[in-house]
């Protein structure tokens, strides 16, 4: 024998017990007992998935931890067993090993998750799952109206199929620290004048300090101060109202972006700058300059950081079912429509839900 041919033998002696090995591996960190091998795992992940149809059902049929966030494809399987590598890096580090690190990142890792099945089409839940297999006709009339309008528009199954395994993020966390900061600042910026104030709730307006309520103003609206006194700041805002209905104020004539809803008439809070009657318009418009009194909270200076919060509540809230369509898809009116339709689907409270229709308002198509 040759030592030429022994040296080659051994070599693949030597590269199948290597290969072997090495998908024997990859095999054992696919397994549920590896998955909640660290107490971050088993702690806080395995409880909620354990809960759930994916871990125990009628069937008896269980998907494991490997079945949705592991690829079946060796060459898929490779490149997510590479990326999780950095995982090893941060439970070294402690990154999530208290329930307090945990849910601080928790939305955090569910949109990297959410991300990466959807923009590989949901493959793993494409492996147990199947439009083309489904009875529709057994589900409920809902269930299967929703199923089929997401088979004809392509829509995948991360789309709406969020948080069925494991507890959903606290999606406005982030985004209510950042309202509390803003309403804490508008405490110090209010006595600045005439500067242009940004409304961050619905307040209520009145014709003086003691006075009977005049209206509302809307969370987004912009106002300019021009007095204060003790408890109470006098503002003022141009508007558009249709001559027949009064009550609604809106930013431009025929475009149903509200600024304040009037509920009493006084011709000293409220004056007629100019009266038209645009062509495209079967209405006559009426331009009216609004001075009334509201208590001082809630009146921000900060407009860049408030056009931040807000981009941030809609890619947040409204990327839960769908991808995020660009704010100029729809008309200032289209979107009301649009918006109102789906904000119940959404863990949005009245003043976030107000602040977001008006921001995508403010950047609708013309």
């Amino acid at each position: 024998m040759s030592k030429t041919f022994l040296i080659a033998f051994v070599s693949m002696i030597a590269g199948i017990v290597l290969w072997g090995g090495f998908n024997t591996f990859m095999e054992k960190t696919n397994t549920l007992s590896f998955c909640i091998s660290c107490h971050e795992m088993k702690s806080t992940v395995y409880q909620e998935y354990k809960q759930s149809k994916h871990y125990q059902n009628a069937s008896g049929v269980r998907a494991i931890c490997s079945d949705c966030h592991v690829p079946k494809d060796w060459t898929h399987k490779l490149i997510r067993k590479v990326q999780a590598t950095r995982e090893l890096y941060h439970w070294a580090v402690g990154s999530i090993n208290t329930q307090e690190k945990f849910q601080t990142e928790r939305y955090t890792l569910a949109k990297r998750e959410w991300k990466r099945m959807r923009d590989n089409d949901s493959r793993e839940c494409r492996n147990c799952h199947s439009f083309e297999a489904m009875a529709f006709h057994e589900q409920t009339l809902k269930a299967s109206r929703a199923m089929q309008d997401a088979y004809k528009k392509g829509k995948t199954c991360i789309d709406c199929h969020k948080g069925i395994a494991h507890q959903m993020p606290d999606i406005n966390k982030d985004n209510r620290t950042v309202y509390q900061t803003l309403l804490q600042n508008a405490k110090t910026s209010v006595r600045s004048m005439p500067d242009d104030k940004t409304v961050l709730f619905s307040k209520a307006i009145f014709v003086s300090t003691n006075a009977d309520k005049l209206g509302r103003v809307v969370a987004g609206a912009t106002v300019k101060t021009i007095n204060v006194e003790t408890d109470f700041v006098q503002i003022r805002f141009n508007a558009w109202r249709r001559q027949a209905l009064p009550a609604k104020l809106y930013t431009a004539p025929e475009r149903r972006q509200m600024i304040a809803q009037i509920s009493a008439s006084d011709d000293k809070s409220i004056r007629v700058l100019k009266t038209v009657e645009p062509a495209d318009s079967s209405y006559i418009w009426e331009q009216v300059e609004v001075s009334a009194w509201t208590d001082k909270g809630g009146l921000s200076i900060e407009e860049d950081r408030i056009e931040e919060y807000a981009a941030k509540l809609y890619d947040d809230n409204c990327t839960l079912c769908h991808t995020k369509y660009k704010a100029n898809a729809y008309s200032a009116n289209d979107w009301i429509g649009h918006f109102n339709a789906m904000k119940r689907l959404t863990p949005m409270q009245e003043h976030e839900a107000d602040m977001l229709l008006f921001y995508l308002q403010n950047h609708a198509k013309s």
